[in-house]
């Protein structure tokens, strides 16, 4: 890797994590090339990054004159970069190959990213120091461990109590558990990342959380666009198994949905009263009831919803 690719030495903080961010995104490219990802792309990053710039600008207006942390500028500027970063290495336990389905193990695509990015910028700040700048223009030791810490709270477990919280019943959902299990102490700038994440619902909307929750399907079930191209030509049961794997990621859409609305004042407990206010009534603005009954009319998730149905919702009509 060329760390001394900069056509002018920075000058500031913000345009070392400008340097930061130019490797980013050409790694997170190559992923996506690589790796065939249809939802962990360059687009969710960018999209993270704005729903993370979203609430730092709102929660900056609220708690002002008196910053939530020290420095809040540079604190920014660590938030930005980690949101656009938080996905750039993608790790599958099972490679989908073929007909393979493709799952990960939780907690590894996340060290692995947090360790690729803090190799990186450890390499580039010496290239600057050898350039001579500024010390204080360069990452510091705490910034690098903030940087592991917000990363690792984007980590996301099935979680064991799904259907429990919403009165549903539901095979499985997902959570942050660095939000939640009292081992961990997340930081704000954690909570915000985490936030941000998982943050399509609330922030952007009931459109936006669906086509996401398409495309991560696609991710993981590569081998869905050739086995429905041929579906005609499929004996019942492999057609069967078909129409309960979309089935089944429908559902778990819906559920999702409306634990996301039911977790997110234990999400935002840690922040101060009226930094929650605004959490509430400025930026989460789509995560409520309307929503959600919105979300459960869009998606077909009675048990009998017929095959055709599910490969036009998922948009594979297409391929058939």
């Amino acid at each position: 890797m060329n760390y001394n690719s900069w056509k002018t030495l920075p000058s500031s903080f913000a345009e070392t994590v400008q340097l930061v961010e130019e490797f980013v995104v050409q790694e997170i490219i190559r992923e996506t090339k690589e790796k065939q990802l249809y939802y962990h792309t360059l687009d969710h990053a960018i999209a993270v990054k704005r729903r993370a710039s979203s609430m730092l600008q709102k929660i900056q207006l609220a708690v002002l004159p008196d910053p939530i942390v020290d420095d809040f500028e540079r604190t920014k500027c660590l938030i930005l970069l980690c949101a656009l970063a938080h996905d750039m290495v993608q790790i599958f336990s099972k490679p989908g190959q073929d007909l393979m389905l493709r799952s990960r193990t939780p907690g590894i695509s996340e060290a692995a990213t947090a360790d690729k990015l803090i190799e990186y910028i450890t390499n580039l700040n010496q290239a600057l120091i050898q350039a001579r700048v500024d010390p204080t223009i360069l990452f510091s030791q705490s910034d690098l461990a903030a940087i592991k810490e917000i990363i690792l709270a984007t980590i996301c477990k099935l979680d064991p109590q799904a259907g429990k919280l919403t009165h549903t019943f539901s095979a499985a959902s997902i959570y942050q558990p660095y939000l939640y299990e009292s081992g961990f102490k997340t930081s704000l700038s954690g909570k915000i990342i985490a936030l941000a994440d998982l943050g399509t619902l609330g922030m952007d909307g009931v459109e936006a959380y669906i086509q996401e929750g398409i495309l991560i399907f696609l991710e993981d079930n590569l081998d869905i666009k050739k086995l429905i191209s041929n579906c005609d030509y499929l004996d019942v049961a492999v057609r069967e198994a078909v129409r309960v794997r979309l089935l089944n990621m429908a559902k778990f859409m819906v559920n999702l949905a409306r634990e996301r609305e039911v977790r997110f004042e234990i999400e935002i407990s840690g922040f101060c009263p009226q930094v929650r206010r605004v959490l509430r009534e400025e930026v989460f603005i789509h995560l409520n009831h309307r929503s959600i009954e919105e979300i459960e009319e869009i998606i077909p998730t009675a048990q009998n919803t017929s095959l055709t149905e599910l490969i036009n919702f998922f948009g594979l009509s297409e391929y058939r």
